[in-house]
């Protein structure tokens, strides 16, 4: 019940997380993040929630919220100018989304995001997300998977974001685990490759100049460690993670993503 109380409160309130691909699954995830991002420094808290009534079917929502944001630019004009430009500052995107696996080595995972909130500088549409999932035991302590994605975009103010698709794969490796205390080592990754597939439309102009000329692609890349102790009714795991993005999709230099967390999870 506290856990469906938590996604529910948290699902009206995200940087778009990336994860690796798992099953469903009772978990509860906080964590502070410092992100670098087209020259952007800024700092967020986020969290999650998922709730799993049986193992083919979950709910989840994830959030965050963007305390500090601000730039630091060099400007030269006959002189050296240093100022900080302060970013707007609040929520960020926000998800829910389902997954359901009929089998379990495949799924489909649907994901709704609101219209972010002060928070966030790019995408600021709600999308539609479908992600057909498959997974592999490779072994008793490691879980492979790979996705397709398809992503569409809601037109606002006259602005409509082309369709997207996408390809991740990931693993999640246990280290030293016990068979019942579920407690040791986790290591994961996860790669993600998106690309937008037409050009967006700005219906505000002619028709013949609607055309925005944005078909960009772009890819991220994420590596967590963590430490679980097995309690009595959940295991806790502390860790920390480094992501990396690259392209014009998701930002036009290199960003830089560091990631310490808490993660509960209820067999």
């Amino acid at each position: 019940m506290a856990v469906a109380m938590f996604a529910l409160w948290s699902a009206a309130l995200c940087t778009e997380p990336l994860k690796p691909l798992l099953p469903p699954e009772n978990t509860l995830y906080m964590a502070g993040v410092a992100e670098l991002r087209d020259d952007v420094y800024s700092a967020d808290l986020k969290w999650s929630a998922e709730l799993a009534p049986c193992n083919c079917f979950s709910v989840y929502t994830d959030m965050s919220y963007r305390f500090v944001s601000y730039q630091y630019e060099l400007t030269l004009h006959d002189q050296l100018h240093e100022y900080v430009n302060l970013q707007v500052n609040g929520l960020n995107e926000s998800f829910v989304g389902m997954k359901f696996f009929p089998f379990p080595f495949f799924g489909i995972n649907a994901s709704w995001r609101f219209q972010p909130g002060e928070g966030s500088q790019i995408e600021r549409f709600p999308r539609l997300g479908i992600e057909p999932t498959g997974l592999w035991h490779f072994s008793r302590n490691m879980l492979l998977g790979i996705s397709g994605q398809y992503y569409t975009f809601l037109e606002d103010k006259n602005y409509q974001p082309g369709d997207e698709l996408g390809a991740k794969a990931s693993f999640v490796w246990n280290i030293g685990w016990t068979r019942h205390e579920r407690s040791g080592w986790r290591v994961s990754y996860a790669y993600l490759f998106r690309w937008r597939i037409q050009e967006s439309e700005n219906h505000n102009l002619a028709k013949a100049y609607q055309k925005m000329d944005d078909e960009y692609r772009g890819f991220r890349m994420r590596g967590a460690i963590a430490r679980y102790y097995g309690f009595e009714k959940f295991s806790l795991g502390v860790g920390g993670a480094y992501e990396m993005n690259r392209g014009t999709l998701f930002g036009f230099e290199t960003g830089h993503k560091v990631e310490f967390f808490v993660k509960a999870e209820f067999p």
